[in-house]
């Protein structure tokens, strides 16, 4: 791989790691406003992450497959982390800025880890599924070539 081939593959990575931080954080705030874990809410990150990844020169490697994945769980896992913070903050009144510098790691992976349970966890592992598959993905035209 050349310098002029990595460039594209490297921003791709980048920007596919800060969409799934970000992606991660708009879920928390969707979530805490509707008062759900909106776990259907990882396929759209999963969308956003492969069409910057397919677009990036990650398609149809199995590289891609695993980074994919790795940004969807990445997502999942901040946003169940925060929503575990934000009822920490809400129990004790505090900002959720105090509750995060405050508490223990393990009391919130603890909190995120009952959350992230039944039909949520389903749903964000078959978006993890998806996200890997259709980064990794080659359509039978395009192999042919």
């Amino acid at each position: 791989m050349n310098a002029a081939s990595a460039t594209p593959r490297l921003f791709g990575l980048a920007v596919a790691l800060m969409y799934a931080l970000a992606g991660g954080a708009i879920w928390c705030l969707l979530s805490l406003y509707s008062r759900g874990d909106l776990a259907g809410f990882s396929f759209l990150v999963a969308l956003a992450v492969v069409w910057q990844l397919r677009g990036n020169g990650y398609a149809g490697r199995w590289s891609g497959a695993l980074i994919a994945a790795f940004c969807v769980a990445l997502a999942s896992a901040y946003s169940f982390y925060l929503q575990a913070v934000a009822q920490v903050a809400a129990m004790l009144g505090l900002p959720m800025r105090a509750a995060l510098l405050q508490m223990e790691p393990g009391m919130a992976l603890a909190i995120a880890r009952a959350n992230f349970s039944g039909w949520s966890a389903v749903v964000v592992i078959l978006a993890v599924l998806f996200a890997a598959g259709a980064t990794g993905f080659t359509p039978a035209r395009d192999r042919a070539a």
